[in-house]
């Protein structure tokens, strides 16, 4: 469920985190920006990723097979996103990028919230028309790249998916992009064979959610920025 942001999106985030961690003041101001930031973000990531769930026009290419693995053993949806995030990120670590406390407790917090979202939209009906169907699945991706923005800026710990195509690149020498549009299609391949839901809105994610995390990350970074300024006039 969640991200596609670039190394140079990470290194700003990091010249962000260290401006702000000058000082005491500052240092407790950037601890409480990143928790912020972290907890926005999942709540934003689950939120839209229920929303593209009732909307039934085919979810993302992970979800694809979380949905698969969720109709074959049964599991709540909660329990499939745990379980399947538990997975890519221990083959991650195996493969040489350990984990930070943002990469366990994102999903910990996503998988809930996810699954109560979708519990309250399932009393409405999802759109009727398919081009109100793709409407509300655009916004739903663009929404998911803001909340991803703000995970990656917070600087607490990548994605499981953004670590396992990381981990994958170092280890195979191949681009991190082409990575991970490989990861992505195995995702669909998997899901599709094991029963997983899957639709034009899993095309639309798959073309939409690397501008849509850049866009996140850079509009993320910009408030960030305003408001590191903001609070260096009230404090001079």
């Amino acid at each position: 469920m969640g991200s596609w942001a670039s190394s140079r999106a990470w290194s700003r985030a990091g010249a962000i985190a260290q401006v702000l961690a000058t000082g005491r003041s500052r240092r407790v101001a950037a601890r409480t920006t990143q928790v912020v930031l972290f907890t926005i973000g999942s709540l934003l990531i689950a939120s839209a990723v229920a929303v593209m769930l009732w909307n039934q026009i085919g979810p993302g290419p992970l979800d694809v097979f979380i949905g698969a693995v969720k109709s074959r053993t049964g599991l709540p949806l909660t329990f499939a996103v745990w379980l399947t995030i538990a997975m890519m990120l221990a083959v991650a670590w195996a493969l040489g990028r350990r984990p930070g406390a943002g990469s366990i407790i994102g999903p910990i917090v996503v998988g809930p919230v996810m699954q109560v979202t979708l519990e309250h939209l399932q009393v409405y009906e999802p759109p009727s028309s398919l081009a109100l169907g793709v409407v509300v699945h655009v916004a739903a991706v663009l929404v998911v790249g803001i909340g991803a923005g703000a995970l990656i800026v917070s600087g607490l710990g990548a994605g499981s998916g953004e670590l396992l195509a990381a981990a994958a690149s170092d280890r195979s020498g191949h681009p991190e992009p082409r990575v991970r549009f490989a990861f992505e299609a195995t995702w669909v391949v998997l899901g599709v064979a094991l029963g997983g839901p899957i639709g034009v809105g899993t095309v639309i994610v798959a073309l939409l959610i690397g501008p849509a995390v850049a866009f996140g990350s850079r509009t993320v970074e910009s408030l960030v920025t305003v408001s590191r300024r903001q609070l260096d006039l009230a404090t001079a």
